[in-house]
């Protein structure tokens, strides 16, 4: 799986921090890309440095709508507060039925969460296409960020592997 070494994200390029491979018991799930401004090998300068930022998801299986929503709530919740969680919880809520709405992500789709500063807010996009409007703040992308950065990451190593260590 190749993802490229830099791309642009509104208007400002971004280079590829990390590479990881998500793996459930023995199935490879998908491979998660981080993109930022400048290189981060802590998750806290990841996840509060300025700029844009993207986290890409290449599907190496076919998943379902319900799987990935309940994936994304059990990752937010290991790794924030509930005040976190309840600051956005509109953009959670949007971000789910966007999820719901597009169905099933086949092998090979390649989900993207995008923020950006022209619109302070977090776009996701399914093979190129976005799906509905930016949800709103930097806040909410922290509380992605930490479901592959936070101190009880989906997977240790994806989070070792994203930051380059």
């Amino acid at each position: 799986m190749n993802l490229e070494d830099r791309i642009r994200v509104d208007g400002h390029e971004l280079q590829l921090n990390g590479v990881a491979l998500r793996t459930r018991f023995i199935f490879k799930v998908y491979v998660a890309g981080l993109y930022l401004p400048a290189r981060a090998t802590t998750a806290q300068a990841a996840i509060e440095g300025k700029g844009p930022k993207r986290i890409i998801l290449v599907m190496m299986r076919d998943a379902d709508a319900e799987q990935f929503v309940d994936s994304i709530e059990s990752g937010m919740r290991a790794n924030n507060t509930e005040a976190q969680i309840a600051a956005v919880k509109t953009q959670i809520d949007e971000l789910k039925a966007m999820i719901r709405a597009v169905g099933q992500s086949k092998k090979g789709a390649r989900i993207v969460l995008d923020y950006t500063l022209s619109d302070h807010g977090t776009t996701l996009f399914v093979d190129g296409v976005a799906q509905g409007r930016p949800m709103a703040g930097k806040a909410f992308y922290q509380v992605l960020l930490r479901i592959w950065l936070g101190d009880d990451p989906v997977q240790p190593d994806l989070k070792e592997a994203l930051l380059g260590n």
